[in-house]
């Protein structure tokens, strides 16, 4: 684990090598297919074994393909494999020597930005216009990381609640989108488990990108004497005056964004409910109060594991979708529920993990609050889609439902409670 820890940095470039050199040799071997393109009836495809999945995720990689690089085939196949052997490259530079480390970190978070586009065109059939909105929320993102350092800590807890309303906006509106056009059959259960997935996908990728530039950014804080004469000599008038400008730029904008933090933070607190409503200890009758025994901590668990318990059952029930001998492509819907009842059931495992982690190491509040903060917007979006849109995406019958509301809600008024 400690070499992981401390070769991470590389290993991120391998693995986005190992991704794209795989990727590059993928479209020469079916450029064929990829240049000219020919769709099957979807409703004769099977599933007999675990090939035959990955062969229709194959299909449907080539039939994604066909749209964007039909013309240029072999060309885009090259350009992968070249791109890969640039990350071996880069990987290598960064585990001999770390001369290099401000140029390299540059090239991670031009990748990373360029990763985050080809996401958005990706997502944009599926989601048309509301992709633009996951565009804006990797440019925030993007934002947010290269001025971290410069705005006030004490309202990083604002800054990434901004982050993840942008996401839900993003997601709320995407998932009417996405849901209208099954509605209208304009697109498949397939279309849908395949796009998030390489949706999935490319969002690791370059959030990948993005940690690198992160980590080398830190380790460049004290740059070395070698570094700054082989910089001077390098770098030209015209280079460094673009960089002064950009800096210049970055800073005011850092600060408008400080005082629009103090602004909101300043308006929270004057019209919060603890100033509007003023209790006492006496106030409170012996019988509202929680017992001292009673903690936090006690009902975050009992409740994080009633979710795991409901959603563990739901789960369960969905297993018999693998005991079929022959599973039709038509019923990908019920592969997709099962899909997501897992990524939901990992998610609750996470905050279980954080909430631990919170009691007796003061460690994960990051983490915890992202997890419960995604719980919330998937069980509220599905909610309102079946109350309102009668479309039955959310897993679980309404009462269960209404059920999950009643417990989510506490937890996530416990953590935006804390303080750090």
């Amino acid at each position: 684990m400690n070499w992981i820890k401390k070769h991470f940095e590389i290993l991120i470039g391998y693995i986005l090598a190992v991704m794209h050199i795989t990727l590059g040799i993928f479209v020469i071997v079916n450029y064929k297919q990829i240049a000219r393109f020919e769709d099957v009836n979807i409703n004769k495809m099977h599933m007999y074994s675990f090939f035959d999945f990955v062969n229709i995720y194959a299909f449907e990689l080539i039939k994604l393909l066909s749209h964007y690089i039909h013309q240029f085939t072999l060309l885009f196949g090259v350009l992968f494999i070249v791109i890969g052997f640039a990350f071996f490259y880069v990987s290598r530079k960064l585990k001999v020597t770390t001369l290099f480390d401000r140029t390299i970190a540059q090239f991670y978070l031009l990748f990373s930005s360029l990763l985050y586009i080809v996401t958005s065109i990706l997502i944009f059939e599926m989601y048309g216009f509301f992709a633009l909105l996951y565009l804006f929320l990797f440019v925030s993102v993007v934002y947010y990381t290269l001025n971290r350092k410069r705005l006030n800590d004490n309202f990083r807890k604002l800054h990434l609640n901004v982050l993840i309303f942008i996401y839900a906006l993003a997601y709320f509106l995407t998932q009417l989108a996405v849901y209208d056009n099954l509605d209208k059959r304009k697109v498949t259960p397939l279309d849908v488990m395949t796009i998030n997935f390489f949706f999935i996908i490319l969002t690791v990728l370059a959030t990948l990108c993005l940690v690198n530039y992160v980590f080398l950014k830190r380790t460049l804080m004290k740059p070395n004497t070698e570094m700054k004469r082989t910089e001077k000599r390098r770098d030209s008038k015209v280079s460094r005056l673009l960089r002064e400008n950009t800096n210049m730029t970055i800073n005011k904008l850092s600060e408008e964004s400080l005082k629009l933090d103090e602004k909101i933070v300043y308006f929270l607190k004057k019209f919060s409910l603890s100033n509007l409503i003023k209790l006492n200890e006496d106030d409170i009758p012996s019988w509202f109060r929680l017992p001292k025994w009673l903690r936090i901590f006690h009902i975050e668990m009992v409740l994080s594991s009633l979710l795991f318990l409901i959603t563990a059952i739901e789960l369960n029930n969905r297993n018999i979708l693998f005991s079929a001998t022959k599973f039709n492509v038509v019923k990908m819907q019920y592969f997709y529920e099962w899909i997501n009842l897992f990524g939901l059931l990992v998610i609750i495992i996470l905050y279980i993990y954080f909430t631990i982690m919170i009691f007796y190491k003061s460690k994960g509040y990051i983490g915890q609050l992202f997890t419960i903060s995604f719980l919330l917007i998937k069980v509220l979006v599905s909610f309102y889609l079946m109350i309102f849109k009668g479309i039955n995406l959310s897993l679980f019958i309404p009462p269960i439902l209404i059920l999950l509301i009643l417990i989510i809600l506490p937890l996530y008024a416990f953590h935006i409670r804390r303080k750090y």
